[in-house]
């Protein structure tokens, strides 16, 4: 397998009207939150909470909400590549690796052609991506419905910037990247899957990160670089469904990320509830 070629890009977190307007205290007290912009075409918005480490939670918000939606929203959690690599290049190897060995995992993904996207910021500056969309099929380790009651989110979507980075994600500015809470990065990100998934979504995500994971109890773990950092920063972990609390995620928000851990550098790890913002 090639060398790893993948970093932790951003969680998309959904916030309705008031949420977005009067961002909770809980969050405000904790982070620094900046003004995005709005998205090209107007329907959404955003604003940004932004990590040293460059990678950031999107707080995404609906200006109006159009009937489907949720087809439009690209995933809830997104990894890149950089420069010289682009999406074209960044799709050819995971959509090679999906067809091939290891495969998807029998569950039925593949990834679209990059989509141009983009929005100005709170400055006006024109800023630009392209988006490579996860796209689903029923095959045979495909889970049942009933564990995608969102519809398919077990799958990041990935982000490549057009623009350079740093416009898109100010990880260069302390202004915007310290927080009240010392948090400096992603430490991991959780993906949860039904009890039986654990080698077909292995498979998957070695496909689609481009390396091997390490065994890990429940579970497996990627080691994953971010942006703005030297070296392995993070991890994802896939984990099995092994408790009632776990059960009842599948059964209300499906297979996919279900939990963030951030980094502190003024004291320990910091669990980020991002169920309440998995619509």
């Amino acid at each position: 397998m090639t060398s790893q070629q993948v970093y932790i890009d951003h969680l998309l977190l959904q916030f309705n009207q008031e949420q977005f307007e009067n961002i909770p205290s809980w969050i405000s007290d904790n982070f620094t939150v900046i003004n995005g912009g709005v998205h090209t075409g107007g329907l959404s918005q955003n604003k940004l909470i932004v990590f040293r480490d460059g990678t950031y939670l999107e707080l995404y918000n609906w200006i109006t909400k159009p009937e489907d939606w949720r087809k439009r929203l690209p995933g809830d959690f997104a990894l890149t590549a950089l420069d010289p690599i682009s999406a074209e290049a960044s799709r050819e190897r995971i959509v090679d690796a999906l067809e091939n060995k290891p495969g998807d995992g029998k569950v039925g993904l593949t990834y679209s052609p990059p989509q141009n996207g983009g929005r100005k910021n709170a400055e006006g500056v024109d800023i630009r991506w392209k988006i490579v969309k996860a796209q689903y099929s029923q095959k045979a380790s495909t889970p049942p419905d009933e564990f995608y009651p969102r519809g398919r989110t077990d799958a990041p979507f990935f982000c490549h910037d057009l623009t350079p980075r740093k416009r898109r994600v100010t990880f260069d500015l302390p202004s915007v990247t310290q927080h009240p809470s010392g948090v400096t990065g992603i430490e991991r990100i959780e993906v949860l899957v039904p009890r039986d998934g654990l080698r077909s979504y292995t498979d998957l995500y070695t496909s689609i990160v481009g390396a091997f994971p390490q065994q890990h109890e429940g579970g497996v773990e990627f080691q994953l670089a971010a942006p703005g950092v030297e070296g392995f920063s993070g991890t994802l972990r896939v984990r099995v469904a092994e408790t009632a609390a776990d059960e009842q995620f599948l059964r209300e928000k499906g297979v996919g990320i279900s939990s963030l851990v951030l980094r502190s550098e003024t004291g320990g790890p910091l669990n980020f509830p991002i169920v309440d913002y998995l619509q």
